[in-house]
C-alpha cells in the first residue's frame, strides 16, 4: 500500500493529506561565520529549511481546488499564542514517519487550470518550513555543546577573571569578548549582562591576539 505524505498540526493532531506524494524534498542548512581570513569564527547553525512541492488536481470532480489548498494556506496564519506573541502553528511533515518539524515560513501557490466559470481546478504549491528546535537543539546549533564550558555572569565578574578561571589564562579575555559579541569589554559587565550565559570555547592551547581590542 502506498504511504501518502501528510502535514500534521502538532498541537491539535489535525491531519492534512497531500493529493500526490512529492517527487523531491529540499533541505537547506546555513552556518553563520564571523570574521575574515584566519580569524573566521563559528557563530551558530541556522535552523534548517525544508521545501517541498505539492500538486493538487480536482478537474475530474469539477470542484474548486482551493478547498484543498486553503487548508495548507491557513497554516501560515498566526493563530497560536497570546495576543502579544502570536505565531503560526507548529506542523510535522510526515511520510512513512515524521520527517520535519517546523512552521510554514513561505508558501507559493500557482493555479494552472480553470473551469470555464473561472474556478481553479489544478494547483502547484511550494511550501517552505522553518525548523522549530527544542531548547537542547538550539544550544547545539549555537555550538554550546562544542564549548569547554558555559559561564553565567555575576556583577563581580571581570572578563580577565573569567578567562583565568575557565581557560587558565587571563589574557584570553579578548577571545571571550569576541566570541560573545561584547563590544565594550572594559565596562563589562553592565546591568544588562548580569545573568547572561557566556560561551567559553575550547582554544586547544592556542592564543587569541584580539587585535580589535588592542
Amino acid at each position: 500500500m502506498l504511504e501518502m505524505a501528510k502535514i500534521v498540526v502538532q498541537k491539535t493532531g489535525e491531519e492534512i493529506p497531500v493529493m500526490y506524494n512529492p517527487t523531491e524534498l529540499s533541505l537547506n542548512k546555513t552556518v553563520q561565520l564571523k570574521g575574515q581570513g584566519s580569524n573566521v569564527q563559528f557563530q551558530r547553525v541556522d535552523d534548517d529549511d525544508l521545501t517541498v512541492s505539492l500538486f493538487f488536481d480536482t478537474y475530474e470532480k469539477q470542484s474548486d481546488v482551493r478547498a484543498l489548498t486553503n487548508r495548507i494556506a491557513a497554516l501560515t496564519q498566526p493563530t497560536i499564542g497570546t495576543a502579544e506573541r502570536r505565531e503560526p502553528p507548529v506542523v510535522v511533515f510526515t511520510w512513512a514517519g515524521p520527517l520535519f518539524v517546523g512552521m510554514i515560513s513561505k508558501l507559493d501557490q500557482k493555479f494552472t487550470m480553470f473551469l470555464s466559470s473561472g474556478v481553479p481546478v489544478r494547483a502547484e504549491l511550494s511550501v517552505t518550513l522553518k525548523s522549530v528546535l527544542t531548547p537542547e537543539e538550539d544550544l547545539r546549533a549555537q555550538g554550546y555543546f562544542n564549548c569547554r564550558r558555559l559561564w553565567q555572569v555575576t556583577e563581580n565578574d571581570r572578563l580577565y577573571l573569567i578567562a583565568q578561571r575557565t581557560l587558565g589564562d587571563p589574557g584570553q579575555w579578548r577571545l571571550i569578548a569576541e566570541t560573545n559579541g561584547i563590544d565594550d569589554p572594559l565596562n563589562f559587565p553592565r546591568r544588562r549582562d548580569i545573568g547572561r550565559t557566556l560561551v567559553i570555547i575550547d582554544t586547544h592551547g592556542e592564543s587569541f591576539n584580539g587585535a580589535a581590542y588592542v
